[in-house]
């Protein structure tokens, strides 16, 4: 168990880091494109990023927390998109604290659910790391329509339709 971590909310001087942590789970981390949507992330209370700091090690470790109005759940749901500890400090009780400090936050802010979509091919989906952080399995599968994936896009779209058009 690592004593001296500094959970704290990101800021854009993390950025560098935070590329590094998203590479390590295997995502094509672009520093440009990270940074805007990053800036969005911090500029709106319906998300959470949070970083964790060990003396003499800087960054190492990173949760990022969104949450959105669910009719089903008749209340907000929060989800953890990602979690991730620098390769070298693993197994030493940092992902535990990060998970902790999810539910710190989803309690404070009233969410009725916290979840998150781990692919069962992770090593922590095998090892059962969130089941035994009282995490519940689901049968559900995630389908995603990846055509817009690639395209450039740094900044939230500024166009909003008439409540009366969405669907």
């Amino acid at each position: 168990m690592v004593s001296t971590l500094i959970v704290r909310p990101a800021a854009p001087g993390d950025l560098s880091d935070m590329v590094d942590l998203l590479v390590q789970l295997g995502y094509p981390a672009r520093r440009e494109a990270l940074g805007g949507v990053l800036d969005a992330l911090l500029g709106d209370a319906r998300y959470a990023v949070l970083v964790a700091e060990h003396p003499g090690d800087g960054v190492v470790a990173m949760i990022a927390l969104s949450s959105r109005p669910v009719l089903r759940l008749q209340g907000w749901l929060g989800t953890i998109e990602e979690l991730v500890v620098k390769r070298g400090m693993r197994d030493r009780g940092i992902g535990d604290r990060m998970v902790q400090h999810a539910k710190g936050l989803a309690t404070d802010r009233g969410w009725i659910r916290l979840e998150t979509a781990v692919s069962r091919m992770r090593e922590s989906s095998r090892r059962g790391f969130l089941l035994s952080r009282g995490f519940a399995a689901d049968e559900c599968v995630t389908y995603h329509w990846g055509m817009l994936e690639g395209r450039q896009q740094a900044q939230a779209p500024s166009v909003r339709l008439p409540r009366s058009e969405m669907v």
